[in-house]
């Protein structure tokens, strides 16, 4: 069985040339909006977004939230899309995406974002491009700046997320589906939702994960049938790319491919590999070709230099940490960002792990063993996604541990799915012992 056909790789060719060239004239047609407005918005609500340690509000949770906040990306973010550089047109905004900083090699957006908004003058301060990233969020955000305030921003994407997590649970129960809601809620649960509730940045991967599971459900029929799931899967990732920020997209991956096998469950075990591999490629594809497509269109047409400038974020970013051999460093990053989670939930990693082991004991005595690693197999592969990123990637998540941990809600979400393929079970007459003639024993 071939999980991408030749009319497969067709499409996905025209979809990802065409996303680039869309995402290219909406980011064109973005900085075409007048940044006057946005400027005066984003200036109301600086003093709400940006505190010092003596402004954050009393209460455990106030100071909770607004301590931890990704304020930093946050405001590069916003940034970014109230800048407008004179004698520079609106095709090399897009390309190039400028910002000007008080310091002239580390950043300090916060400060700047304020000094910029207050009417510091730009001859006290360094132009810097951040051309790498397509920084896709700003077609949404500008139009977004220009009639509300950076805090009416961050609470109309909390109620977003509410929306898409509760339609997904609806959804979800609808379609006889409920251990998909469930899992989705668990796994999130492990990514410190109130502070991706709170922030622009943290929120981008969540609400293309909750979208893509919506549409998953919703449609999974016809994407069965149509063997439209790789496209689906190029789509999320050249979604990613476009929108994020290097933040946690491995998510937008994980949780998909849970759901997949949480809803199809008519795969060999031979079928059920080749789909993972299949997916997580065309997701690769899309997300890295996404990529590399905004560096060679910024580099052919401005000659920004972008690509060299990638090539070595990504051996940086990929660079083994402290000097350790490869998998020693691994391990050493994945503890740092397991450091991330307060004790209590250890204890309920702990709780799932024993439920996930209980739950392959149940369904071994349920059905057989040959049909117990068919249904835990795919889940406990997609379990192990998230350690192999942070090995692969560990520079960059030993960096930035504080938002990188939220990929490791991948594993907890495939552990939920391997209790929920156990309980699946339960449906099940239990397996009848056969006995032969002989060994019947009568008076």
């Amino acid at each position: 069985m071939r999980v991408c056909t030749k009319d497969n790789l067709l499409r996905m060719t025209l979809i990802l040339l065409g996303s680039a060239a869309l995402g290219t004239l909406l980011l064109v047609l973005a900085f075409c909006i007048p940044t006057d407005a946005m400027r005066s918005n984003v200036a109301e609500s600086l003093d709400s977004m940006i505190k010092s340690e003596e402004e954050i509000p009393d209460g455990e949770l106030s100071h909770y939230i607004w301590k931890n906040k990704e304020t930093y990306t946050d405001a590069i973010m916003v940034q970014n899309a109230v800048e407008k550089i004179s004698g520079r047109n609106v095709y090399e905004h897009a390309m190039w995406i400028y910002h000007n900083d008080l310091e002239p090699e580390f950043w300090t957006p916060e400060a700047s974002l304020r000094a910029f908004c207050e009417g510091e003058t730009t001859d006290n301060m360094y132009l810097h491009e951040y051309s790498r990233y397509w920084h896709g969020y700003l077609i949404y955000l500008k139009p977004l700046l220009l009639v509300f305030s950076w805090s009416q921003i961050v609470v109309i994407g909390a109620v977003i997320q509410l929306f898409l997590l509760l339609a997904v649970i609806i959804i979800s129960v609808k379609k006889k589906q409920a251990g998909v809601g469930i899992a989705t809620v668990i796994g999130f649960f492990f990514m410190k939702p109130l502070l991706i509730l709170a922030s622009l940045t943290m929120s981008v991967c969540w609400c293309i994960t909750l979208s893509a599971l919506l549409v998953m459900l919703s449609c999974h029929e016809r994407l069965e049938k149509k063997r439209l799931y790789p496209e689906a899967f190029l789509l999320i990732g050249i979604f990613t790319s476009y929108f994020d920020f290097l933040t946690y997209p491995i998510v937008t991956l994980g949780f998909p491919l849970c759901a997949y096998f949480l809803i199809e469950r008519k795969c060999t075990l031979k079928q059920s590999f080749l789909k993972i591999i299949g997916y997580c490629t065309c997701w690769g594809t899309g997300y890295a070709g996404m990529w590399a497509c905004k560096w060679l269109i910024a580099d052919v047409t401005l000659h920004t230099g972008t690509i060299k400038d990638a090539l070595w974020s990504v051996l940086g970013r990929t660079e083994s940490i402290g000097g350790r051999p490869r998998m020693n460093g691994g391990f050493y990053v994945i503890s740092l960002n397991l450091q991330e989670y307060k004790s209590e939930l250890y204890a309920v990693a702990a709780v799932l792990v024993l439920l996930a082991f209980a739950a392959v004991l149940l369904a071994a005595f349920r059905t057989s063993a040959k049909e117990t690693i068919l249904r835990m197999a795919p889940f406990a592969v997609i379990f192990c996604i998230p350690f192999i990123w942070i090995i692969v990637v560990q520079h960059h998540s030993a960096l930035h541990a504080r938002f990188t941990f939220r990929i490791l809600g991948v594993a907890a979400l495939a552990l939920c799915c391997i209790v929920t393929a156990g309980l699946q079970t339960l449906k099940k007459p239990v397996k009848e012992k056969q006995y032969s003639y002989n060994m019947i024993v009568t008076k």
